[in-house]
């Protein structure tokens, strides 16, 4: 592998901690997650984290980096527990120390989201998925924005959950605009239990804007 020859250099020139070895285990651990060997790349992730908290202290973007690679594993993994306390984690440090740079913020957020809506706790999911909407509102995107878009998706199918249909019906609308606009397909749209409520979602109120 020329991550793992990569390794072995900066372990021989570097030492076994520094930043530059750090920074090869997360690639390797990416590599190795992509092969779904989620155990051998924990590991990996666990060994750089230790590394940057040694030398970045525990309140750095990096060290939130790391940490959002070791949930997302937990996560691929079947462990929502702890994947949920790693993404917690992963959150404050991000609040921490990106400012306004919101977008792996969002990521964080929807990830959370996800973990309490599976177990759930929907009320808990729906706060966490409008403040990304909120904060992607925020950063001014496009009418074409397909995380907002994806994110209002979400939002939708927890009111319809809720039997708040007007509620879910308005978020849709404004997802399936934005997937139009953005040149996707309304198949785009995933509304959860569709026949079920019996719902018209592809109503002239949702047409793409000219």
């Amino acid at each position: 592998w020329i991550h793992k020859e990569s390794l072995m250099i900066r372990r021989s020139n570097r030492g076994e901690n520094s930043l530059e070895v750090a920074a090869t285990l997360n690639s390797i651990g990416l590599v190795l997650f992509k092969m779904q060997s989620f155990t051998i790349a924990l590991d990996v992730f666990m060994t750089s984290l230790k590394i940057r908290r040694s030398l970045l202290g525990w309140i750095h973007k990096d060290v939130s980096i790391i940490l959002y690679n070791i949930a997302t594993v937990q996560l691929e993994s079947g462990d929502e527990q702890e994947a949920l306390k790693t993404f917690d984690e992963t959150l404050r440090i991000e609040r921490a120390v990106l400012g306004n740079d919101q977008s792996e913020i969002v990521a964080s957020l929807r990830h959370i989201a996800k973990i309490h809506k599976s177990r759930g706790y929907l009320n808990e999911a729906l706060a966490y998925l409008e403040e990304a909407r909120d904060m992607r509102e925020d950063g001014m995107h496009e009418n074409n924005d397909l995380v907002l878009a994806q994110i209002l998706n979400q939002i939708g199918n927890i009111h319809l959950q809720h039997c708040e249909t007007t509620k879910a019906m308005e978020s849709f609308s404004r997802a399936l605009r934005m997937f139009r606009n953005a040149g996707r397909s309304d198949t785009d749209l995933v509304v959860e239990g569709l026949d079920r409520y019996n719902l018209v979602v592809y109503h002239p109120e949702a047409a793409a804007v000219a």
